[in-house]
């Protein structure tokens, strides 16, 4: 039992770090967020779904954001360029 349980963890964290692999980053600026709905589109056409819509709070329309993201997923937002706040 202690060998199916250490061979459905391995299977879990590999596939977890295929989806990691498989992640794409993009840059914008963003035309509409909706933190309620996990939403966050940008000037260049693309929208995001997050899970998680909460990490979008404090991002406003206009702003410069960076996505971490699986197609339309948003797994991440982020500021690209810290060191200029």
């Amino acid at each position: 039992m202690r060998n199916l349980i250490l061979a459905a963890a391995s299977v879990a964290f590999l596939a977890s770090g295929a989806a990691t692999i498989a992640a794409e980053q993009t840059e914008g600026t963003v035309v509409s967020v909706n933190a309620s709905n996990g939403t966050l589109a940008l000037q260049n056409g693309q929208t995001f779904t997050f899970a998680n819509g909460t990490q979008l709070y404090g991002i406003l329309p206009g702003q410069t954001v960076g996505v971490t993201h699986a197609g339309s997923q948003g797994l991440g937002a982020f500021n690209p360029a810290p060191a200029n706040d």
